[in-house]
């Protein structure tokens, strides 16, 4: 089509000036020798181009399958994620039961002892009253004795 435009922006300038007839005809030749560079040109541009293309277009199909792979990927990270989060959940359940078994017998430990303690405690005071009972016994009897009176 360029060459076609070319033809008709030339030609009526040739018809009317014969006598320059050899540099129109130079002119036509270096015009047309300039459309098929820029044909060549423009050829390999659109080869080069589609050439392009081609990469890009296999690298975007690599990236895809990369990309189809890596949700595959997230989506069992988050499945694991979810499987992780119940076990965690699971084990602070587990924990804080443990806590209060632990702090229902760290109570009843402390009532033992405050129990222990006490019996100790009236241990001591009956070991007490029986030493103070002991001790009377042999003025009792000392006492007694003289009345004719033995306890056994």
């Amino acid at each position: 089509m360029l060459l076609v435009l070319l033809l008709l922006v030339v030609l009526p300038g040739s018809l009317a000036e014969e006598q320059k007839m050899p540099a129109l005809q130079e002119e036509f030749n270096v015009l047309v020798y300039g459309t098929l560079q820029l044909g060549q040109a423009l050829r390999d541009t659109y080869s080069s181009t589609n050439d392009k293309l081609q990469r890009v277009a296999t690298r975007y199909g690599k990236l895809e399958r990369k990309l189809g792979g890596l949700e595959v990927e997230v989506a069992r990270v988050k499945q694991e994620m979810g499987r992780i989060g119940q076990k965690v959940d699971s084990l602070q359940r587990e924990e804080q039961e443990r806590r209060t078994v632990s702090h229902r017998v760290a109570d009843d430990l402390r009532d033992t002892q405050t129990q222990y303690a006490e019996l100790q405690r009236r241990v001591q005071d009956l070991e007490k009253g029986a030493q103070d009972k002991e001790q009377l016994i042999p003025s009792f009897l000392k006492v007694n004795t003289g009345n004719q009176c033995i306890l056994l």
